[in-house]
């Protein structure tokens, strides 16, 4: 499939860590607001704190930053054993090269280019997991997929890409899969609402806020496109400076802005000081932040991995796989772990939700299948091209490799949606 590392053995821990990592967190945002603790009032009641949440992911993407300096530490140390004679006796770092200075700006701006993506992605994530309060997590999981119909109407107005056959079939057949998704909620058996669960009304609202935040992350999208498309920086730093502004944007600006909103939340929008006193009085709510930050922050490496090192078709499986893998998981939970307590029933629903998902399936794969067709063809692809420059004389050659690089980038590039 044209991965970077040929070893099975590698695409099997990468493919399988990012599975796992992204299927655990989704599945542990939804646990947490299962979790009861005392609140400030006295009273016991879930930890129902979406912005909260949205704060503690924030802080598992700025972990990033220095898995991304032990990930250099160790390759600066595996390319010194395996060459040692190799290294060259006078060190290009000098403390006096004007390049040092150049290059300390260029990462002051990167850094700051990713302000306005990241206040985008915070305002995406805590919608998304708002509407997550009111939803099961397999259709919080299903419906992320709008995103890609968001995608392209944002890339064809403002960036004026074009969008080939394929592309729009997939947008339509991603929309009926979404609708269908959307509905399967409401098709319930009966009218009884159990504790802890929300009734239509305020599951209509949990999906709206989820299609909502697929816009706001589609907008996203596109601006880093355009704003970051001249940085030059791992992607592992980019998601860690996204995680520190995050994080300082929730902390300063989100959380006490929402404490002094009124609302529904002993009169606050969210109460951050409720939050901390239900935090204190429940060590399994403190754990279970713990490990949604650290699945955050596993999911990002694997996924930046996988973005990097592995075809559009590995990605389609897994991201797939995902969806399909959470909500078995909520059914297992449901009906062998928890006896009903946390994870999600079958419902008439349900079957709606599966013509959804296969549906929504079908989409994504029309919509990458240029993509896909290419990288499937890439050797024949190029030999065509090739051949053409010798047939055509050199007077084309100029031409037909600006076709060639275009063959590559498009394979390698990530036009992919989800």
């Amino acid at each position: 499939f044209g991965m970077a590392n040929n070893s099975s053995a590698y695409f099997m821990c990468v493919a399988l860590g990012l599975l796992i990592c992204g299927t655990f967190n989704s599945l542990i945002a939804k646990v947490i607001y299962g979790l009861k603790a005392a609140g400030a009032n006295g009273s016991e009641y879930y930890f129902r704190k979406p912005w909260f949440q949205t704060t503690n992911m924030f802080v598992g993407m700025c972990l990033c930053l220095p898995m991304y300096r032990m990930k250099m530490h160790f390759r600066k140390k595996q390319a010194a054993n395996r060459d040692p004679e190799a290294q060259p006796l006078i060190s290009v770092s000098s403390p006096v090269s004007p390049d040092s200075a150049s290059s300390d700006t260029s990462k002051q701006s990167s850094a700051n280019a990713v302000f306005i993506p990241a206040v985008a992605d915070l305002l995406a994530t805590g919608l998304m997991l708002s509407g997550l309060v009111f939803t099961s997590c397999s259709v919080y999981q299903m419906l992320r997929g709008a995103e890609v119909v968001f995608c392209a109407i944002m890339s064809v107005v403002f960036l004026k890409h074009e969008l080939d056959w394929y592309m729009k079939a997939g947008i339509v057949l991603t929309v009926i899969g979404v609708t269908l998704v959307g509905c399967a909620p409401m098709m319930v058996s009966d009218g009884t609402v159990k504790e802890g669960e929300s009734d239509v009304s305020t599951q209509l609202l949990g999906i709206g806020l989820i299609l909502l935040s697929q816009l706001v992350q589609s907008v996203q999208m596109i601006i880093e496109e355009y704003l970051l498309q001249d940085v030059k920086m791992d992607t592992l730093v980019l998601a860690g400076y996204e995680g520190v502004w995050g994080t300082v944007l929730c902390i300063f600006v989100v959380l006490p802005l929402f404490q002094l909103m009124p609302g529904g939340d002993r009169g606050h929008l969210e109460d951050s000081y409720d939050s901390m006193f239900m935090l204190y009085h429940s060590g399994a709510i403190v754990f279970a932040e713990f490990l949604n930050c650290m699945s955050v922050l596993s999911y990002n490496y694997f996924g930046l991995t996988v973005t990097q090192d592995f075809t559009a078709m590995h990605r389609v499986i897994i991201e797939a796989s995902r969806s399909l893998m959470v909500w078995v998981c909520d059914l297992v939970i449901y009906y062998w772990i928890t006896d009903g307590k946390f994870g999600e029933a079958w419902t008439v629903g349900s079957w709606i939700q599966l013509l959804g998902f296969a549906v929504l399936l079908w989409g994504s794969c029309m919509y990458n299948y240029t993509t896909l067709f290419i990288e499937a063809n890439l050797d024949a692809l190029m030999e065509e091209i090739e051949g053409g420059d010798a047939k055509k004389g050199r007077s084309n050659s100029i031409v037909s490799g600006k076709s060639a690089n275009s063959v590559r980038s498009r394979a390698s590039s990530g036009r992919l949606r989800f």
